[in-house]
């Protein structure tokens, strides 16, 4: 285990371990995650699940003496709210999970630890091709 290579790739391997063991974790997260926002009035309240869409939608009975483009206005502000609310629970997520909240981040570590492992890969195969050449030169001399 004293080749460089090798304990490259090991290295390689356990960080790519940890890292799918988290994006695991964050998948579980996020499934679970809600956001839920009423209006200031208490007329309208909206629940968004993790993928946004609408999981309820509450209209209090006396927001249906509202003219529609008050209501709209209201249901309007409830759901971009509890989407505000969920952006923010997914970047907590990722945070809490990941130690950062760019997702873009993850995957640039993910694109340079799979160009890391290739690079160990490829000299690991040279080596190794290397070894059965100098085998056959040998056998040859026998």
């Amino acid at each position: 285990m004293s080749d460089p290579n090798v304990a490259d790739l090991e290295r390689i391997l356990r960080d790519s371990e940890q890292r799918m063991q988290q994006l695991s974790e964050v998948e579980t997260l996020l499934a679970e995650v809600t956001s839920r926002h009423a209006t200031e009035d208490g007329m309208v309240a909206v629940e968004l699940g993790a993928d946004g869409t609408l999981r309820e939608l509450e209209i209090n009975p006396r927001a249906m003496r509202l003219d529609s483009y008050t209501l709209a206005e209201l249901i309007t502000e409830a759901f971009n709210g509890a989407q505000q609310g969920l952006q923010e629970a997914v970047s907590r997520a990722m945070s809490d999970t990941l130690g950062g909240d760019d997702l873009g981040d993850v995957l640039g570590e993910a694109r340079d630890l799979r160009k890391s492992m290739d690079g160990v890969l490829e000299t690991v195969s040279q080596s190794v091709n290397d070894a059965i050449v100098q085998a056959s030169r040998f056998k040859g001399r026998r």
